[in-house]
């Protein structure tokens, strides 16, 4: 005996295959209307046009009110995008963050902190041991490998913890701390 043709096991084979056309169709649809992502067979791309900004004076003013510790604005260059910013609770202190998307479309962030230098170091890389020394802005800052290839390196500046991280270059890594080194402690009030 053979089984019948036109078979029961491929009825439902039809509306799944609909269903996942009609689904692809509304994902594309979704991100063509945000226009933040764009396919690059290289690398990722960023339509700075589209990247959220923020006001570094006002965020952090803002921080400073909230914060027991002394807390710099870098005013960077018209071609860095300050992007994000928010103040959190890290191992038993605070923890004001700064982020900017930089010329080359990579990503940097300031951490100013009261936190113990390892608990900073774990609210943003996976717990990997130092790499060692580098110099910036004058200073010596103790490096540790980040998450997804990226760097962090901290350090102390009067008295407040410094961490900086992200996928830039050490170029830009050295321009932001320098920046922010030559930046005045915002007044608290």
């Amino acid at each position: 005996m053979s089984a019948p043709r036109g078979g029961a096991g491929r009825s439902g084979i039809g509306p799944l295959v609909i269903g996942t056309i009609v689904l692809a169709v509304i994902v594309l649809a979704l991100t063509g209307l945000t226009r933040a992502c764009s396919f690059s067979p290289t690398s990722p791309s960023v339509d700075r046009g589209a990247v959220q900004r923020i006001d570094v004076a006002q965020v952090s003013r803002d921080a400073a009110r909230t914060v027991p510790f002394a807390v710099r604005a870098p005013a960077m260059p018209a071609d860095w995008i300050a992007q994000s910013s928010d103040v959190r609770p890290v191992g038993g202190g605070r923890a004001f963050r700064l982020g900017w998307v930089t010329p080359e479309n990579a990503y940097l962030r300031l951490v100013q902190s009261n936190a113990p230098e390892d608990a900073l170091v774990a609210s943003e890389q996976s717990g990997a041991p130092a790499l060692g020394p580098v110099s910036a802005g004058g200073l010596t800052w103790t490096s540790y490998p980040g998450v997804r290839g990226e760097a962090v390196w901290v350090t102390e500046v009067g008295g407040v913890r410094w961490l900086v991280t992200g996928d830039a270059t050490p170029a830009r890594f050295t321009q932001l701390v320098t920046t922010a080194l030559g930046s005045p402690v915002v007044p608290r009030g």
